[in-house]
């Protein structure tokens, strides 16, 4: 099953027994940008405890064919974790808590893009990988258009105490942060990032 976020609602794309599509009929297959805001309205005047669920044997399909008239981007970040203190670092970005990510460039594989732009948006010098966590999906509007945005998203180690923002890029803070820290940035941040804070505290149980 997958999920892609809209407006921090997620939309749940699957197949399976105990749920059935809920979305109104008038937006399938293919979501319309004309009928966007209409989207967003019917949605939100479903049932807050309701999950949101297009059925499909093809989720992955599914999600292309839903969002086929928006501009499908791929960006790569991820989790970096102190191995002196065993902190992770999160950024503020635009007002938000988020995690270094950016946009894949061409002939860039998802790992070292993740790689470079946590180098370039914290300032950290030398990182070491040692783990992939779930990719997340979600959509937004920006420079008059609409975006699927698919991130991939990986585990890094460093040494490294010392961290600057990447002020052009809208970065004004970096923290390393404990676990029991982390309600600065679980309450202020978007559910697609949680998603990912989630993840990782699973996988490092």
């Amino acid at each position: 099953m997958y999920k892609v976020f809209i407006n921090n609602v997620p939309i749940y794309f699957g197949n399976a027994a105990l749920f059935k599509s809920n979305i109104p009929s008038d937006f399938l297959p293919r979501l319309s940008l004309n009928n966007f805001n209409s989207f967003i309205t019917a949605i939100n005047e479903l049932s807050i405890k309701e999950d949101k669920f297009i059925d499909s044997t093809d989720p992955m399909a599914e999600i292309h064919r839903f969002f086929d008239h928006f501009e499908w981007i791929e960006t790569a970040g991820g989790i970096v974790q102190n191995s002196l203190n065993l902190k992770c670092l999160y950024i503020l970005r635009n007002g938000f808590w988020d995690i270094p990510k950016g946009v894949i460039e061409t002939e860039e594989n998802p790992k070292t893009a993740a790689m470079r732009e946590i180098k370039e948006e914290c300032g950290i010098k030398n990182l070491e990988i040692n783990g992939k966590l779930s990719p997340t999906y979600h959509v937004y509007y920006g420079y008059g258009k609409h975006f699927i945005k698919k991130t991939h998203w990986f585990t890094f180690t460093t040494k490294e105490k010392d961290v600057q923002p990447q002020l052009e890029e809208g970065i004004t803070e970096t923290r390393w942060l404990s676990q029991n820290e982390l309600n600065i940035v679980k309450n202020n941040t978007f559910s697609s990032i949680l998603d990912v804070i989630n993840n990782f505290e699973t996988v490092s149980k």
